[in-house]
């Protein structure tokens, strides 16, 4: 009886330190090949909502089945069965678990960074095609798409003698508690604030009012202690929020309260355009559109910026949309920032060890099943060459692009 109970903890630790190395992240980091242990596998997999319920539904479940047994043929065929049990174990984890929050909490698709060590899970705002790719690197490009439309702010809700916090994105916005101690704080500085009436208490404001929704002051607050409090919400916000997070920061008030407030203000990520209305009148999704429209606009200027410097640096050979060149300046760490077509794909091999590129434009799939890239890819290597030299990546539509090539990129000298 003993020896089964052993068993029967051992199974179960096993099982859960599975589970535990499955892990939900938002954005790709190079560091991953740190804990990582090869051979590295990449699935995408659209997910199915429309007869969803609170689990993986049927279709998702075979369409994961099938390029689970598409990545083990593949493993298989290069690979002695040692080499990828961790994998295996993995794969079959994720099969025999249609409960488990990864599939609870999916968007329109996921992606899966596989490794016997562990698997990144990345939610998808869009339906990506259903791929496997087997091989000495993941495959990253298809992520960068989500790099590409993804926002993320925060805004500061500001009256004379109220302030809250939300952190939003292109889907809606979601409430910041403040935490008691700093509630207490200003309660016992400011006579007007009453911490239990700063916001409601609202996780996602997505369809609702906003935290100021229906509040009135007790009384008028003079301009001096409109100012004394606007120092203190700068003050919180320097020494909290934004000392070491550079997500860019937006105002929501009055305009007369933003000039103030711009006065005062010491924090840098503070972004000089601001939604110029009574937070108190706005929903969840007028704060969110009204962020996205700032948002896109920065991105828009950005763009513009960057494609006129593109023009003059490629005058002078510091930019260039030839693969040859770009593969050079990447072995020589010289590339600032990387311009990628977004769906285009450049079938061959790129070396970022030698800056070797072999251009391949008559390579075909394994077979014609959807589940096979144009693989192996040049973009994708060449962004992942540049990412682990902290080059800026652009994920472009093909009318944003500087140039026609599907690639381009800023070099950091001649």
């Amino acid at each position: 009886m003993k020896e089964a109970d052993n068993m029967l903890r051992d199974s179960v630790n096993e099982i859960s330190a599975v589970r535990d190395s499955i892990q939900v992240v938002d954005g790709f980091d190079p560091k991953l090949y740190q804990h990582a242990q090869p051979p590295y596998v990449s699935i995408y997999l659209p997910v199915a909502h429309e007869h969803r319920q609170r689990r993986r539904d049927d279709w998702t479940a075979d369409e994961f089945k099938d390029l689970c047994k598409e990545t083990l043929r593949r493993l298989a065929e290069s690979h002695d069965d040692g080499a990828f049990a961790g994998i295996r174990e993995r794969v079959d984890y994720l099969q025999d678990h249609p409960d488990d929050p990864v599939w609870l909490n999916a968007g329109k698709g996921l992606a899966f960074l596989m490794s016997n060590a562990g698997v990144q899970v990345f939610n998808l705002e869009f339906e990506p095609p259903a791929t496997v790719t087997v091989g000495d690197e993941y495959y990253i490009k298809p992520l960068l798409r989500q790099q590409a439309c993804h926002a993320s702010y925060y805004l500061l809700l500001l009256n004379s003698d109220r302030f809250g916090l939300l952190h939003g994105d292109e889907n809606g916005v979601t409430y910041l508690p403040l935490l008691p101690s700093v509630h207490k704080e200003f309660a016992e500085e400011f006579a007007t604030y009453d911490g239990t009436e700063a916001a409601l208490d609202y996780y996602s404001l997505e369809g609702h009012m906003s935290p100021y929704h229906d509040h009135k002051s007790r009384k008028e607050v003079a301009k001096e202690e409109a100012e004394k409090f606007f120092r203190s919400v700068d003050k919180f916000m320097s020494g909290t929020v934004v000392k070491t997070d550079t997500t860019p920061v937006i105002l929501v008030t009055l305009p007369e309260h933003a000039a103030m407030f711009r006065r005062i203000c010491t924090f840098g990520t503070l972004l000089p355009e601001g939604i110029e209305k009574d937070a108190r009148t706005l929903s969840g999704d007028q704060l969110r559109d009204g962020a996205m429209a700032i948002m896109n606009g920065r991105r828009k200027a950005t763009l513009e910026k960057l494609t006129e410097r593109y023009q003059l640096d490629a005058s002078k050979g510091r930019a260039s949309d030839d693969l040859a060149k770009i593969g050079f300046a990447l072995a020589e760490r010289n590339v600032e920032a990387l311009f990628v077509e977004q769906g285009k794909g450049l079938p061959g091999t790129f070396d970022a060890t030698s800056g070797t590129v072999e251009y391949d434009p008559n390579r075909n799939p394994a077979d014609d099943k959807a589940i096979d890239p144009a693989d192996p890819d040049i973009a994708d290597a060449m962004v992942q060459a540049a990412l682990k030299q902290d080059a800026a990546i652009y994920v472009l539509a093909s009318d944003e692009m500087p140039t026609r090539n599907g690639i381009a990129a800023l070099f950091r000298h001649e």
